[in-house]
């Protein structure tokens, strides 16, 4: 299974919610992190690297509701564009509004 096949059969809500998990969850290691390791050097590299993960989660979630602004101002015929792109985790997906039911 190719990645354009797993975010087209992607919604935007579940991919928002998905965001919302993942910040959720890096959010509550960083706790565990800070709570039971007890060198420094290693509560600062976990710290980076969660905080980074959390980062590009939020990063993406703000991407797809951008894009989801784009789809609905092209079904709406605001634009005379067929498809529009959109980027998911630095991958340009297509998504062709002609086939989108209005």
């Amino acid at each position: 299974m190719d990645f354009q096949s797993i975010t087209s059969a992607l919604t935007v809500d579940q991919a928002k919610n998905g965001s919302l998990i993942a910040i959720a969850v890096c959010v509550i290691l960083l706790l565990v992190v800070l709570k039971f390791i007890s060198s420094v050097v290693t509560k600062i590299i976990f710290s980076i690297i969660l905080t980074a993960i959390g980062g590009v989660a939020f990063s993406q979630r703000s991407s797809l509701a951008d894009c989801a602004s784009k789809i609905s101002q092209e079904i709406q015929g605001n634009t005379n564009a067929s498809s529009v792109t959109c980027t998911f985790f630095g991958q340009d997906i297509d998504i062709d509004t002609e086939k989108i039911p209005k």
